[in-house]
């Protein structure tokens, strides 16, 4: 071999990467994008946030990582707002850090706005977009860092810059893409019941356009200054441009549900509450001591028998003061809206829940199908129409707006021939049966209905839960009717 050949031999090793190290070249590069990504996200949550000022209220705006994504407003200590504005990994977060107290009271007593809408919303704009810029900032000098110190190569700290840009490109390019400015009007709350009404706010307070979002969140920071402003005294929500009426399942004997109405009723300007029956276990006139409880409500009570309710129950509910027995096909108008339901057919107190045999299942058809043809002879439909089990709502499809029924203890929805029919829950948590083995602990299951009082057409629902025996924590979910089980294609 000559020297010459030699010596190109060794120059071209010197250059080369040897073949067992380039064998690991693609794990290398997998390795750098890795690294610097974890580290661009670490330091994105821990190291981004900017303090906005938003009118009278202090916060803390900054980006957390969900599989969900969304927006979450963080009120201490009444509890927690989320909206599914968009799809992750990118989460807005804000946080409330402290409240002009005495600013905001000052203006409620002497009747002075708090500042306005589009005063906050530019507030708010101004402090997504610090964030934006805090983030671009943070993020790729976190990954240049990291890179360098992991791998020592100047080609690696590119690499890793260049990969965590693109990521965090990514993440807001389908936060986006994904937006929905309807989600806004949809919030979902968590924390103590009293203060819920305030912080969700009016039913039609969301705006649809593309700046919706920092105005649905200025409108939030007003309701927060205002709750802290008035010291507990809440203010008027959701409004009187719609029809607010609370609707109950399945109380089976528990007394607590009824103080749960009853904050419900104070806190929310409920009009009248519709009961889709199984209001007792066994129908027996020693279980009536318990409907006395309806009366101290205070507002019209339109009930239908569920199938562990008796003709005694039934009988003892219709001579209440507030109470209107809905049974037969006669349709009644209660705060502006018309109703109509019947009965159960069926008597079974023994029976656990259960879907119905074939026998049972035409039973039930047959009841709705009475009224069905009870309806059609008056002449005058209902807005909304109230029965006990699914089956008998089906021969109500295509013939009125809203069916509500309840007895299977958990929530369901459907859209047939254009009749929209909700199930709820048990508003009783299935009630004192859940002591005896049988159904096991549930959670009080309640819904705010939101009805056009020109129409009583559903404008929204709220679908409130509380959480077993206690009534502090809830669970507060807004749902806009064009939300509610589409119609299949």
């Amino acid at each position: 071999m000559s020297p010459h050949a030699l010596s190109f031999d060794r120059h071209r090793h010197a250059r080369d990467v040897p073949p067992v190290l380039d064998r690991y070249r693609p794990l290398r590069l997998l390795a750098v994008v890795v690294v610097s990504v974890a580290a661009g996200a670490a330091a994105l949550v821990t190291l981004v946030g900017v303090r906005a000022d938003v009118g009278p209220v202090e916060a803390r705006l900054s980006l957390g990582l969900s599989f969900e994504g969304g927006t979450a407003v963080d009120v201490p200590p009444v509890g927690r707002l989320t909206m599914g504005t968009h799809a992750g990994p990118l989460q807005l977060r804000a946080d409330v850090r402290n409240v002009d107290v005495e600013a905001v009271t000052a203006m409620i007593r002497r009747g002075r706005p708090l500042p306005t809408v589009e005063t906050m919303s530019a507030d708010v704009r101004s402090g997504v977009l610090g964030l934006a810029g805090r983030s671009v900032l943070v993020v790729l000098p976190a990954a240049a860092l990291v890179s360098a110190l992991v791998f020592r190569d100047r080609r690696a700290v590119l690499l890793g810059t260049g990969a965590a840009a693109g990521a965090l490109v990514l993440s807001a390019g389908v936060a986006a893409a994904t937006f929905s400015s309807e989600a806004l009007e949809e919030p979902q709350y968590e924390g103590l019941l009293a203060q819920a009404p305030a912080l969700v706010g009016g039913v039609r307070g969301a705006a649809t356009a593309v700046d919706a979002y920092s105005a649905r969140l200025a409108e939030l920071t007003g309701n927060v200054a205002q709750l802290y402003g008035a010291l507990g005294s809440l203010p008027d929500v959701p409004g009187p441009d719609t029809t607010a009426v609370l609707w109950v399942s399945d109380v089976h004997n528990n007394p607590a549900a009824y103080g749960v109405m009853r904050e419900l009723i104070d806190q929310f300007g409920i009009q009248a509450v519709v009961d889709t029956g199984d209001s007792t276990d066994l129908g027996s006139a020693a279980e009536n001591v318990v409907l006395d409880r309806i009366e101290d409500l205070g507002v019209p009570y339109l009930w239908v028998r569920g199938n562990h309710d008796s003709a005694t129950t039934q009988n003892y509910l219709s001579g209440l003061s507030n109470v209107t027995v809905l049974d037969g096909g006669d349709v009644v108008e209660v705060a502006g809206v018309r109703w109509a339901g019947v009965g159960d057919p069926r008597y079974t107190p023994v029976k656990r829940v259960a879907e119905p045999s074939e026998v049972g299942r035409l039973e039930l058809r047959a009841a709705g199908r009475r009224l069905a043809t009870a309806l059609d002879q008056q002449g005058r439909r209902p807005h909304v129409v109230l029965v006990h089990e699914r089956p008998m709502a089906e021969p109500l499809f295509g013939q009125v707006p809203l069916v509500l029924d309840g007895h299977v203890h958990e929530r369901r929805e459907r859209r047939v021939d254009g009749t929209l029919e909700l199930t709820l829950g048990s508003s009783g948590g299935a009630g004192l049966r859940t002591f005896d083995g049988g159904d096991g602990a549930l959670p009080l299951a309640m819904s705010i209905l939101h009805l056009d009082p020109s129409d009583g057409s559903l404008v929204a629902v709220d679908e409130v839960t509380l959480a077993g025996i206690g009534r502090d924590a809830v669970t507060f979910q807004r749902r806009s009717a064009s939300s509610l089980a589409p119609e299949p294609e």
